[in-house]
């Protein structure tokens, strides 16, 4: 499966790998009020960007 941009989110509360501007990739998804929300707590600490995803 190919990296999607974020531009072009999944649905709302599926859950995806999201990588990020840290390098780091982990599990995540996209809120229904169009966040990116992390499912790891130290990658949320950094608050990084998120890049791209896939599912």
């Amino acid at each position: 499966m190919n990296w999607q941009p974020p531009s072009s989110p999944p649905k709302p509360y599926d859950r995806v790998w999201l990588k990020t501007s840290t390098g780091r990739e982990t599990t995540g998804y996209f809120n229904s009020g169009g966040e990116w929300v992390f499912n790891c707590r130290r990658v949320a600490a950094e608050k990084p960007i998120v890049l791209g995803w896939r599912a």
